[in-house]
């Protein structure tokens, strides 16, 4: 055995020996007559696992591995059954046991080169076996509905979200047409030798498809000569990147119009941004779960804009009513809630564009960052004005961390928005989607910038129209909580957020004009 084999094999019987020493010693802390609750226990039992890993290393025999196993699981039930005849009333713990058997194994992962997964791991475990009283009450604490709605939430991510097409749905209804023979990304322009029973004549329109890309683009066919048709094609001139001699072409039969419409509709991609839009929303119901009531407004505010600003308006827009005197800390919540919601859209974009999420990202922090100066300023006037303790913790209730109906609602507004900005882009111009970002941002902030978002990607929108029209549809749903905050809250509060709107809305709609490119074509 060479002197660097030597040295590598005692670093990881050394650590695997470490590791039984710290799960031993937890073990040991916990003061229980269960024999196997020892640090030595526990050190042959990792050394049990990584002998048995190196002896099946070096005999090519991987039942050297269960043989070690079964040794440590003979232990195991011997030393329960004992205990059990000693105390035969008792309600044994077999997280030790259970212990032992993780660590036999993490003894074994080390040995076959997987020390940092191991030790990982073995961090877990020490996590969990410590803070045994806080897990059984954190426990005891989640309600069965929050419990179901876990559940939920994961069925939709791991079950239903991968079995989804990644295709539009136009893509269903294609037949091939012929094979590329000639392509010419300069002049925009596409030779192919057309298919057994397939004609076409010059001037006719053509939807085409690749099997690699989905959908290319419009055509026009400019000439047919011995069964090779030349189409031309006015747009983006990357389409024709992936275009070369051999490529199969697709098209789509379907009436323009509902062409248009499935061509927005991606399955995957819908319900993915329904993945990450609920996950956020999670997120922000654990956040304000965890620092509970004893938050104060402010901070229940912020956290309450990551799960849903417009639940956290419509909360504190009630309570005004009930406490008009707290109307400044109110504000203070609903404006951070708002503002929250800016940065928190940017990063939903960056998961699917990240080219627009920096195209977006001065104007939409430059509003939020006003926003949450105004809040700061209104918080320290307020606290000017009355002492801390007489201003009580609110706390928001959601009701539930995830809701299946909401989602599936949302997933349907998504793309209703989408068919409706494709529809709206093609037969109107995208100089009209402004009124759609407009419209569309009363209902749902997400869902136009992911909108708008589909059509940069599709190449049939310029990036600086399309972050013109995202941050839009933004400010259009602000000032949808501000009617919120009109109808169903004390005109003190209104009059608190009113100014601040309108001045994140001036900075938010100056930054666009100034960054933006818009006074030319959309596309």
């Amino acid at each position: 055995m060479e002197q660097q084999e030597l040295i590598t094999n005692f670093f990881k019987f050394g650590t695997a020996v470490l590791v039984g020493f710290l799960i031993g010693t937890e073990r040991s802390m916990e003061e229980s007559t269960n024999p196997h609750a020892t640090i030595r226990q526990f050190v042959i039992v990792a050394l049990v696992g990584a002998i048995s890993a190196y002896a099946a290393i070096q005999y090519d025999n991987s039942w050297l591995v269960f043989a070690g196993l079964l040794g440590i699981l003979t232990l195991l039930v011997s030393g329960y059954w004992a205990e059990h005849q000693r105390h035969p009333k008792a309600d044994l713990d077999l997280s030790t046991e259970g212990a032992a058997l993780v660590t036999f194994f993490l003894g074994v992962m080390i040995v076959k080169d997987q020390a940092v997964l191991a030790i990982a791991l073995a961090i877990v475990l020490l996590v969990i076996l410590s803070e045994r009283k806080l897990i059984k009450t954190f426990g005891k604490q989640i309600q069965k509905f929050e419990l179901q709605a876990t559940l939920k939430f994961l069925i939709i991510t791991f079950i239903v979200l991968p079995i989804l097409p990644r295709a539009s749905l136009d893509e269903s209804a294609t037949a091939p047409i012929g094979t590329v023979t000639q392509s010419d990304a300069a002049a925009q322009v596409i030779e192919f030798e057309i298919a057994q029973g397939v004609a076409f004549e010059p001037g006719e329109k053509l939807s085409i498809y690749t099997k690699e890309e989905g959908s290319i683009g419009t055509f026009e066919v400019t000439g047919v000569e011995n069964r090779v048709v030349t189409i031309s094609f006015k747009g983006d001139r990357t389409a024709f990147e992936t275009i070369t001699p051999g490529t199969g072409l697709l098209q789509s039969y379907l009436p323009e119009l509902i062409n248009i419409m499935l061509s927005a509709l991606k399955p995957f991609n819908i319900w993915m941004i329904v993945v990450l839009v609920s996950f956020i929303g999670f997120v922000g119901y654990v956040l304000i779960k965890v620092v509970g009531a004893g938050a104060g407004i402010g901070l229940t505010g912020l956290i309450g804009g990551l799960a849903s600003s417009t639940v956290t308006t419509l909360s504190f827009s009630g309570r005004s009513k009930e406490l008009p005197s707290l109307n400044q800390l109110f504000a203070v919540a609903i404006i951070l809630a708002s503002s929250v919601m800016f940065p928190r859209v940017v990063l939903q974009i960056g998961v699917f564009n990240p080219a627009l999420m920096r195209n977006i990202a001065l104007p939409m922090l430059i509003t939020g960052g006003t926003g949450l100066a105004l809040a700061a300023y209104l918080y320290w006037s307020a606290k000017k004005s009355a002492s801390k303790s007489t201003a009580p913790s609110e706390e928001i209730s959601f009701g539930n961390p995830f809701s299946l109906k909401s989602a599936l609602t949302f997933g349907l507004v998504f793309a209703t928005i989408l068919v409706a900005t494709r529809v709206a882009t093609a037969y109107l111009g995208d100089a009209w989607l402004p009124a759609v970002a407009l419209v569309s941002g009363l209902t749902d902030a997400d869902a136009i910038a992911f909108s708008v978002s589909d059509l940069q990607r599709s190449g049939l929108i310029s990036m600086d129209w399309a972050s013109f029209n995202l941050v839009l549809g933004s400010l259009s749903n602000t000032y949808m909580k501000l009617f919120l905050v009109f109808s169903l809250g004390d005109r003190g509060l209104f009059k608190h957020c009113l100014v601040s709107f309108l001045i994140m809305g001036a900075a938010g709609i100056a930054t666009m004009l100034l960054y933006y490119d818009i006074w030319g074509t959309g596309t």
